[in-house]
């Protein structure tokens, strides 16, 4: 137990080491820790947190860090300023979606890590607008809080391009069929209200109020939650939207019975019957099962 603890304490350590020395690469993405939370913050105000080469770079190696590194037990992806973001750059005009312009092939999946890959929860925390890739952004997050005078939508039709992030397979999931088609193919601009009665988020509150729901959320989550069965519902939710029920139920069977035969499962117990805090020792790093992959 005391190396594991000294383990973590150099992981948590070398982190914060290695993404003030850059690793964000560039003042356009901020990051930090803590209590557990890993806050990654968009950070091109004067450009309404537009996507950036240097952005799409950072909440890659950001959410690859926030997975492999124990201190982080929840994700929460803000914006800074009244925006989150407004998705692509468009300062080059009509040269922004013109293939004759661009010099290699557009990745509609561009982060070298996506949310849903992530080990643990990951919250949207959409301050302001979200439309286009940025509402694709916060979609491929597992919850969302919005601004109630936010606007939000798809708008890649009313810009001649098709949408991105995946959202043809995830829309219909999270919200059906048809509703998913208008808002790719109509492409409405909807208030932060409208988006949580259409499905597109859990909550929406005053833009003022957003990050602190979003981390009031996420510090339960850390808090209260033990890491590795977190990070396997997580998986057994993304994983169950594309297979059988049978086949489900069994990968579920043989996480349940996993996760019994871990401390975590006695230090649950015995915090509820003690009337404390919980003090996980579980690991994400080092005790994720080998049987489960995210291509398995």
């Amino acid at each position: 137990m005391a190396s594991r603890a000294i383990a973590r304490a150099v992981d948590c350590f070398m982190l914060a080491l290695y993404m003030t020395a850059g690793v964000s690469m560039s003042s356009e993405l901020l990051f930090n820790i803590s209590d557990g939370v890993g806050l990654i913050t968009l950070n091109r105000p004067e450009a309404h947190n537009s996507m950036s080469p240097a952005i799409i770079e950072g909440i890659g190696e950001a959410y690859r860090h926030c997975d492999e590194n124990d201190a982080v037990r929840v994700v929460v992806l803000t914006g800074a300023g009244k925006v989150f973001c407004t998705g692509a750059d468009m300062s080059a005009g009509g040269d922004t979606f013109d293939s004759t312009a661009q010099t290699v092939e557009v990745n509609s999946c561009p982060l070298s890590m996506q949310a849903w890959d992530v080990r643990k929860p990951v919250i949207a925390a959409c301050n302001g607008h979200a439309v286009g890739a940025g509402m694709g952004l916060a979609v491929q997050a597992d919850m969302r809080v919005f601004a109630n005078e936010g606007k939000y939508g798809f708008l890649q039709s009313r810009r001649g391009v098709v949408t991105d992030f995946a959202m043809e397979y995830v829309l219909p999931r999270l919200v059906g069929f048809e509703r998913a088609f208008e808002l790719l193919v109509r492409a409405p601009r909807l208030s932060g209200e409208e988006a949580v009665a259409w499905g597109l988020a859990g909550r929406s509150v005053p833009g003022g109020e957003v990050l602190n729901t979003a981390l009031e959320i996420a510090g339960e989550i850390a808090t209260h939650c033990a890491p590795l069965p977190v990070g396997l519902h997580k998986h057994l939710l993304w994983r169950g939207l594309d297979m059988p029920l049978g086949d489900l139920a069994a990968l579920e069977s043989r996480a349940l019975n996993y996760t019994m035969t871990r401390p975590d499962a006695v230090e649950g117990g015995m915090a509820y019957f003690e009337r404390r805090e919980p003090d996980w020792g579980g690991s994400i790093k080092d005790d994720w099962p080998d049987w489960l992959s995210s291509d398995s």
